[in-house]
């Protein structure tokens, strides 16, 4: 479970600027154990996070920073002339040659993590990760570059278990503009711990959804793998009354005939895709197929034919029941995007009722969910830019608002910040 995320100088960041998910204590709605994950005896985390604000604010920019931060670690560069992908803050002169920093604190079974890094656009320039296996915290590894030298210096704790061979063979692997976990990954050595965080970063931290993300895919896969999903995605869809009473996925294959290559050419198909179909001769098809039940009987319609809403709300039904059944980091840009404001409250109370180990941070245009009696003020998130176009990210709990006091109102006035400041209607002469 993630604890705190921080991100320097990237994109619309400029100054450190961060996340929490550590509640205050001070606060209680009643419903803590839907609200809260126990991590250990003494340590609990929020399960939800929202960040609200205008639009440019930089709200998607610190979801893709945690995106970037994963992807450095998951995947990484795969020969020593790639670029990192680093994009610094670019409105002002003085962060243009500044590296950026990123910092993830997070937990793995009741163990606390400390994961940072600093990079710029060519090598990463300082790296490190310590855990509290105890009471003292441990170094794992750290790592600087020397600019003199033109070498990335390693240095390893005893916790990760390495011989000098295996040290070796990972320095030797770790290129200027790779992480030390990514380039774990890729080397013949074992390390218990090192294979726990790097796990952890794949499998627990999901890539970023985005608005343009295709979420229908996502729940078909679940089907195919197991049918069982389909009665659970079903009962998901009755409950959020869209009238489907039965859903199936319809698999086939077509052969790829001259004249169909002969007409998707016609329409403009590119070279590539016909070569590439040319090449399969057979070509796999599945379609996904919604039945509605009415006073006139049962009929059955293709995805095609279904509301936006409909398939949006039917795809995060396969990203809730990932969270339910294992433990996931989820972060969700515009989650309201097709849906309902009623029914964006409806997913985040079953997300909260129905999951034990999973945490979800969402970017939201959706001011209803701030008056919702499940929702703390220390889940709430603003953003908003300052004169120099810079993002800077701050809590609702901050404001220290009575318990009895409309956040949304207060949000509606003006008084918590991170609303547009608009002008007058009137366009002038000429409009």
């Amino acid at each position: 479970m993630i604890q705190e995320f921080y991100v320097e100088n990237y994109q619309s960041i400029k100054g450190r600027q961060g996340i929490s998910f550590v509640p205050n204590r001070k606060m209680s709605t009643g419903s803590e154990e839907y609200l809260l994950i126990r991590v250990s005896e003494h340590v609990q985390l929020l399960k939800l996070g929202i960040l609200y604000g205008y639009n440019a604010s930089g709200k998607s920019n610190l979801l893709e920073a945690m995106d970037f931060l994963r992807t450095l670690v998951v995947d990484g560069a795969e020969a020593k002339d790639e670029k990192t992908g680093f994009e610094p803050f670019l409105l002002s002169p003085e962060t243009l040659e500044v590296p950026g920093s990123f910092q993830l604190v997070f937990y793995i079974d009741a163990v606390k993590y400390e994961y940072s890094v600093s990079l710029n656009g060519q090598r990463i320039l300082s790296e490190s990760l310590y855990f509290t296996p105890d009471v003292r915290k441990a170094r794992l590894y750290t790592r600087v570059y020397d600019e003199d030298l033109r070498v990335s210096r390693l240095s390893f704790g005893t916790s990760c278990g390495f011989k000098s061979r295996d040290r070796l063979l990972l320095e030797g692997n770790t290129l200027e503009n790779c992480t030390v976990l990514s380039a774990y990954r890729k080397t013949n050595v074992n390390s218990l711990e090192l294979d726990k965080v790097f796990s952890y970063f794949r499998d627990h931290i999901s890539p970023i959804i985005t608005p343009r993300v295709l979420l229908r895919e996502w729940s078909v896969d679940r089907l195919i793998q197991d049918d069982r999903h389909k009665d659970f995605l079903l009962r998901l869809l009755v409950k959020a009354d869209f009238q489907i009473s039965g859903l199936d996925i319809i698999e086939d294959s077509f052969d790829v005939t001259a004249e169909l290559l002969d007409d998707l050419k016609g329409k403009g198909a590119p070279a590539v895709l016909l070569e590439d179909l040319k090449q399969k001769k057979t070509v796999e098809n599945r379609e996904l197929v919604f039945s509605h039940t009415t006073t006139q009987g049962e009929y059955n319609l293709p995805f095609e034919k279904e509301s936006q809403g409909t398939l949006r709300y039917f795809g995060l039904g396969g990203i809730l029941n990932e969270m339910i059944t294992s433990r996931k980091f989820i972060f969700i840009d515009e989650i309201e995007t097709s849906l309902h404001p009623d029914l964006v409250s409806f997913f985040m109370q079953q997300f909260l009722m129905n999951t034990t180990g999973s945490q979800l941070f969402v970017t939201t245009h959706n001011q209803f969910l701030m008056e919702q009696d499940y929702i703390r003020n220390d889940m709430l998130w603003l953003c908003e830019k300052d004169e120099e176009g810079q993002s800077t990210y701050y809590s609702v709990q901050d404001f220290r608002l009575h318990k009895n006091v409309s956040v949304m109102n207060h949000y509606r006035a003006g008084k918590l910040g991170a609303s547009p400041q608009l002008g007058s209607p009137v366009l002038g002469e000429g409009y």
